[in-house]
């Protein structure tokens, strides 16, 4: 499953997926934003390693 929401390794802190169309042959990468800020919010109050709520905002 390529893509990734959460865990960017790519520099942009949307989510990604690889859309595949097998009848077409097609396979498309997408694009789609969320509030990275809220999510980040919730992983401080969790208590979560601070490394990875900065990963949700710069993207790698």
């Amino acid at each position: 499953n390529p893509g990734s929401v959460g865990q960017p390794r790519d520099g942009d802190p949307t989510a990604s997926w690889l859309e595949l169309d097998t009848d077409a042959g097609l396979a498309t990468w997408r694009r789609a934003a969320y509030d990275v800020d809220s999510v980040r919010r919730e992983m401080i109050d969790a208590g979560l390693p601070g490394r990875l709520v900065e990963r949700l905002a710069v993207g790698l």
